[in-house]
């Protein structure tokens, strides 16, 4: 039995095709395992003065659901940032440690400042566009305090 001369020709043509798409799969998936965004600096301008703080901003429902104490990361603060205005409860569920929350109006300007021990549920009387999550201990925050991103 004779063997077709093109055989060799899409044999290789074949190994080619699955090199491609091997290639392929890795890069997709280098792009999925890159690492989280470098953490951004906040200022928070006290009536101690200016403090500056490493926090990511949290900007989309996912980034919300993942609050300060069930991060693995070691972070001072996180930032929420919400596109509307809301009164929605805030909780600690889930934290491994206590947090002081600073609720914000659209220029950053504390209205009203809450320690939450973890396990809490808390709902503000007032709506705000974003809060500021700090470990317990480490800034002294009161109302009219700025945040700036």
């Amino acid at each position: 039995m004779e063997r077709n001369p093109l055989f060799p020709l899409a044999a290789f043509a074949l190994l080619v095709v699955l090199s491609v798409f091997s290639f392929m799969g890795y890069l997709l998936a280098a792009r999925r395992l890159q690492p989280p965004p470098p953490t951004q600096r906040v200022v928070v301008e006290t009536q101690k003065g200016p403090r500056a703080l490493q926090a990511p901003l949290a900007r989309s429902p996912e980034a919300w659901s993942r609050g300060l104490g069930v991060r693995t990361e070691e972070l001072e603060a996180l930032l929420y940032l919400f596109p509307e205005a809301t009164d929605a409860p805030f909780s600690t569920a889930g934290y491994r440690f206590p947090v002081v929350l600073a609720f914000l109006d659209a220029q950053g300007r504390v209205l009203k400042v809450v320690r939450l021990t973890p396990g809490e549920v808390y709902t503000p009387s007032l709506a705000y566009r974003g809060v500021l999550e700090v470990r317990e201990g480490l800034l002294e925050l009161s109302p009219g305090d700025r945040v700036l991103p």
